[in-house]
Formats: C-alpha cells, structure tokens, sequence
C-alpha cells in the first residue's frame, strides 16, 4: 500500500519515477556494495539476534539512502529522513502483531508506505523497507527498462479527446501497462475544509491511494486529484503540470502530516482495528503514564485513581455510567462522557487523558489544574 497526498501548485518540470531511480542507482550500488563488504564481528556466528539486527538496520539505511540520493530537493535539516509509526491488532491467539508505515519526501512528495502483519515492530519495519525498496527500485527500474526498449515509439495524447481530467486519468489507466488497464477507485468526504475526494488504482502492481486538497465541490476535488495523479504519472500533457511547493505542511512541520487513520486497510479491518485500538486504550495510557512517573511512584502506588457514577433514573443493561480519572502526579483529573457499562465509560475518559498527553500536557501538569470532559478548571 502507498498513499500520495501532494502539496503542489507551482509550475515546473519533474521528472517521473524512472529518471528518480537513473539518478538513484549510483548511489543504491555503492550503498549496497559497501553492506555486502565483510565485517569483523565480536560475538559468535551463530548469533540470531545480532544478525536480524544488522539486517533489519541495513534495508532502512538502503531506504534512507535512496530517499536522501535526490539531488532536486533536499530534505528539511529539522527531522528524520524516514519517520516511522505502527498499527497493531489482537491475533485469534491474543497476541499482538503490528503493521509497520514509513512516510518521507520524495523529490518533495510526501509518500506513505504501509507493510504487513509481524509478531515484531522490528520485523515489521524490515518488511515495509524491503517492499518500499522493492518497489521504488525494483519495479520502476523494470518498468525504465521496458520504456528504453520501447524509445522513439510515439505516445498518444489521451487530454485531446476526454471531456474531463478524470475522465483522461480513467482513459490512461486503460491505455498504459503501469496500471494494469484498471481505472481508478473514487471515494469522497465531506467535513469542515470542504469536499475532498480520493482514487484508488494499481500502480506496477501495488495498490496506490492518492489523495488532494479539499475544494468546494465534490467534481472538483476529484478534477484535482486526477490531475495530480496524470502528473505524478507523466502523462503526456500534464508533465509540467505541478511541481513540489517547498513551503508545504509536509515540507516545513516537524512530522509528515499523517493520512486519514486506517488508510492501508479495508473496511472489515479498518473496524477491526478501531475496535483493537478502543480495547487496548487503558493499557497504553496506563503504560506511558508508568514510563513517565517511574521514578516519582512509590512501590504499590497506582499511577491512577478511578470513580463512577451512575444514572440512576436509567432502567436499562448495562447502566448509563460515566468515569473519571485522577492522576495525582499530574495534579489533574478527566472525566469522560455516558456509555453503557464501567468499560465504556473508562474508555471515554481515557481517550480524553490520550489526548491531553498527546498535545504535550505532560510538559504543563505541575500547575495544579484539573480538567473535566474537555475543559480546563483551575
């Protein structure tokens, strides 16, 4: 799975992904040449763990090398080249197994690129650099081959004939060997920004999610995408379409904004893993607020505090119940909405102490403040 979301409004000549790899391969060969050197090594042979490790951090220096070989536009000095996160989900066996996604810059698009399922983070990002790798190398270095082949040949204008930029896309997915001849997939979503919208097709075999800028119309976020996507593509007349905008979000912030959560799954599993995600809340809350106040807790001391209330008026199973938590290394309390049953409700609460951590409140929990639902009382 890779996700696109671009950022480009400027004029200007890319290059497609073929000439990314030409420039690329120098710099790959010497990479790999100097990995496949011998090694002096100071524990046995036989070692597993020492030589998962050095493989595991070999593939993502070859990806980080490869990301880093692009001479047009050179990543921000502020951050990490690759930046890493994780899906996880509860196997039949009530084990966890996580999914691991890398996003980075490329020639100034932000790319996100999912993996599959491992018992491990570790084995997890190795499979997602081995298929990033497999991919970007791999088969955009056959598919260069298999244009040089064909050079001189001439190409059909497909813009010259469609009534519309997402009818050309359609047209060129058709028409061209990268896409397998499927059209793409659309998908649409309203919220406060407007309408943004979404396609779906095979690139080279790998299934591809590219995504906008939200517009006022639903025709026009799509109309967007596709242009985005033609140029992405170098289909002919859209090559000088769009170029990377160096002052974009993803090219500025601290981190690559993230796509829409559950992006790399299906419907079935995208619930599945919203529902893993709920159930394992108050284990990850509980874990990083132990992390934090490991060395301010007494031993046998809860980091937490839990209460209940109940409606009694409801004649309903389970009751209406509604949690509040109290962190009293943090000097702060939270309490969630009404949900059916103590479970529920916890969850409720803790989603709102998740948040609170997340946006840094960890740094700011020494003034003495509490909070309820979702405002602050001193």
């Amino acid at each position: 799975w890779l996700k696109w979301s671009g950022h480009s409004h400027s004029k200007g000549r890319p290059r497609n992904s073929a000439a990314r790899i030409v420039e690329a391969l120098p710099c790959l060969i010497a990479s790999v040449m100097q990995r496949m050197a011998p090694q002096p090594s100071t524990k046995p042979s036989g070692d597993k763990t020492q030589e998962s490790d050095a493989s595991c951090k070999g593939v993502i220096s070859v990806l980080q090398e490869f990301v880093q070989c692009s001479r047009q536009f050179s990543a921000p000095q502020h951050r990490p080249i690759l930046q890493w996160s994780f899906d996880s989900r509860m196997t039949a066996l009530a084990s966890l197994e996580f999914r691991g996604t890398v996003a980075f810059l490329l020639d100034g698009v932000p790319h996100h690129i999912a993996g599959t399922w491992h018992p491990s983070k570790k084995f997890a990002q190795r499979d997602t650099a081995d298929r990033a790798l497999a991919f970007f190398v791999g088969r955009w270095g056959e598919q260069l081959l298999s244009e040089h082949k064909r050079f001189g040949e001439p190409k059909s204008d497909v813009s010259k004939t469609a009534a519309s930029d997402v009818q050309v896309l359609e047209d060129f997915c058709r028409s061209s060997s990268s896409c397998a001849g499927a059209a793409p997939k659309w998908s649409s979503r309203l919220d406060e920004r407007g309408w943004s919208a979404q396609a779906e097709m095979p690139v080279l075999g790998v299934l591809h999610k590219f995504a906008g800028v939200a517009k006022g119309t639903e025709d026009a976020a799509m109309e967007d995408v596709a242009r985005r996507v033609l140029w992405y593509l170098q289909c002919p007349g859209y090559e000088d379409a769009f170029a990377p905008d160096a002052e974009a979000p993803a090219v500025t912030a601290k981190e690559i904004p993230a796509p829409p959560a559950y992006w790399a799954s299906d419907e079935a599993e995208g619930q599945a893993l919203q529902m893993a995600e709920r159930k394992t809340a108050l284990m990850r809350v509980q874990n990083r607020l132990q992390q934090e106040f490991a060395r301010r807790l007494r031993v046998g001391q809860s980091v937490w505090e839990w209460s209940f209330e109940t409606d009694e008026q409801d004649q309903a199973w389970p009751p209406l119940c509604r949690a509040t938590v109290v962190v009293p290394l943090m000097g702060r309390q939270f309490t969630g909405g009404w949900a059916r049953g103590q479970r529920d409700a916890q969850l409720e609460a803790v989603s709102l102490l998740g948040s609170f951590i997340d946006n840094g409140g960890l740094s700011s929990s020494d003034d003495g403040c509490g909070r309820s639902g979702s405002e602050l009382a001193c």
